[in-house]
């Protein structure tokens, strides 16, 4: 799996990225799904955090292991868990 060695700075990254090497659209992805385009593009960049439901309904369309995901986002292991970083708000 070419996307396990490469790092991501974040699991919106990963997402992003994922979907370019399916060759899909946002507008694909979001007739797969049943979410908005638009709210799929602000989850890619980082603009919202995806409901669990919305996030698992996601990386199952990109056939993304959720371990990836969570690698992505910061978690290392289960001796040292670290959780994905908040986006922080703008004043």
């Amino acid at each position: 799996m070419a996307r396990a060695k490469q790092k991501y700075k974040n699991g919106h990254d990963l997402m992003k990225a994922r979907r370019a090497e399916l060759g899909l659209s946002l507008r694909n992805l979001g007739d797969v799904t049943g979410i908005d385009p638009t709210h799929i593009m602000h989850i890619e960049k980082g603009n919202k955090k995806p409901s669990m439901e919305i996030g698992f309904k996601l990386l199952e369309a990109l056939s993304i292991p959720v371990i990836d995901y969570m690698k992505a986002c910061g978690y290392k292991d289960s001796k040292g868990i670290q959780g994905c970083k908040p986006r922080q708000r703008r004043p």
